[in-house]
């Protein structure tokens, strides 16, 4: 995992010491202070206060205090919400990875980096913070043979659904960053190297970076590629959703900060994820690999005939191939836009069940070697450590 926001409820929960460092400076105020537009207002806070600490060397989270009425409306409570990347939390960098064991070191090295900015809490109150957003991550050193570039290349091609947008960003120097995102889940893909050593204000990950740079340099990294992948859950009701089916709970049950921790969690968000990328038929048709259009045309001949020698076999048959080569060069989304452009959009599900009748006729064909490298490596899940680091790769 790498960027988690957690959100602690008070009251009694966590004491601030030094309400100046807040803007606008931290002011408590009592129910009685309240007017009576602000006791009847609708709206998820009163107020909000953000953490301005004077520079230090250590790793701080980005925090903000809200001010909000109670469900009944009767009250105030003080929400403090931390916004922060688990592993530079530890190590400074997030090339390193954070696994299960360093549950109780995540929290104890939270609550000290809190208590230097005069906010105490206690490491329990910490593990049962209510999760409000979570990255779930995987860095994969990529062998010299398989460039970041191709992989992209491959992986713009994909589709997901409407609700989804896909943008390919081409930046200095060739690196790319390809975003699929909605207003609940993003997926990212980029080289972390590259980005580690790129402008603050050009990266995807934007904290501080000297840390990050000198340890890309000790560990002479710079020539190397790193696949990053992100599954970004960006909304409580969405951590609900995905965490709580994992863990066999009632979907109402809230999500607090020590299940990120429960083992094999981010392993299956990382694959489950990836899976329902690669796995729709029409990415199938996208990422499969074949020596030529002929072994592929001979493969769907062979599977149709499976289904009986008819007429209706063989056109099922010729479209298959059609639809698998113009997706596979030009991605689904561009094919059905293409379409859609031209034929009439009032039974769009028939191309659908086209689609999904074409990837059943591949079945067997692998995918191509750069998205079949990527798909082992995480299903294998190593951690990058310092000790695998210090082994080369």
């Amino acid at each position: 995992m790498d960027t988690v926001i957690i959100k602690i409820y008070g009251p009694n929960r966590f004491k601030i010491t030094n309400w100046s460092l807040f803007l606008p400076e931290l002011e408590k105020r009592n129910y009685s202070d309240l007017s009576p537009t602000e006791r009847s207002s609708l709206r998820p806070y009163l107020r909000r206060f953000v953490l301005q600490p004077k520079w230090q060397r250590e790793y701080l989270p980005r925090v903000e205090v809200f001010e909000a009425l109670t469900s009944d409306k009767k009250d105030i409570r003080y929400i403090l919400k931390i916004e922060f990347s688990v592993p530079k939390l530890l190590y400074w960098n997030s090339l390193q990875e954070v696994g299960p064991s360093d549950q109780q070191r995540v929290f104890s090295a939270l609550k000290s980096a809190l208590e230097s900015v005069s906010i105490t809490t206690e490491n329990e109150t910490i593990a049962n913070a209510i999760v409000a957003s979570v990255h779930a991550c995987k860095n994969i050193p990529l062998p010299r043979h398989i460039r970041m570039r191709e992989i992209i290349s491959e992986l713009e091609k994909i589709d997901l659904n409407k609700v989804f947008d896909i943008s390919d960003k081409q930046c200095k120097k060739g690196a790319r960053v390809l975003n699929i995102h909605s207003g609940t889940i993003d997926w990212s893909f980029y080289d972390k190297i590259s980005d580690s050593i790129r402008p603050k204000n050009k990266r995807s990950d934007k904290g501080r970076i000297d840390h990050e740079r000198t340890f890309i340099e000790r560990y002479n990294l710079q020539d190397r590629e790193v696949f990053r992948y992100e599954y970004r859950i960006k909304k409580t009701q969405t951590v609900k959703r995905e965490i709580n089916i994992l863990l066999q709970r009632d979907y109402q049950t809230p999500v607090v900060f020590k299940d990120l921790f429960v083992p094999s969690i981010m392993k299956t968000l990382v694959l489950n994820s990836w899976k329902a990328i690669i796995e729709r038929p029409e990415n199938q048709l996208s990422l499969f690999a074949t020596a030529d259009r002929l072994s592929l045309f001979l493969h769907i001949l062979t599977e149709a005939r499976k289904q009986g020698e008819r007429a209706y076999t063989l056109n099922t048959a010729l479209v298959s191939y059609g639809l698998a080569i113009v997706i596979k060069d030009h991605g689904a989304k561009e094919v059905r836009g293409a379409i859609f452009d031209l034929w009439n959009t009032d039974h769009t599900e028939r191309l659908t069940k086209k689609i999904d009748l074409a990837s059943e006729l591949m079945r067997g064909l692998p995918y191509t070697n750069n998205i079949a490298f990527i798909n082992n490596a995480l299903e294998r899940f190593e951690l990058i450590s310092l000790t695998f680091l210090e082994k080369g790769i």
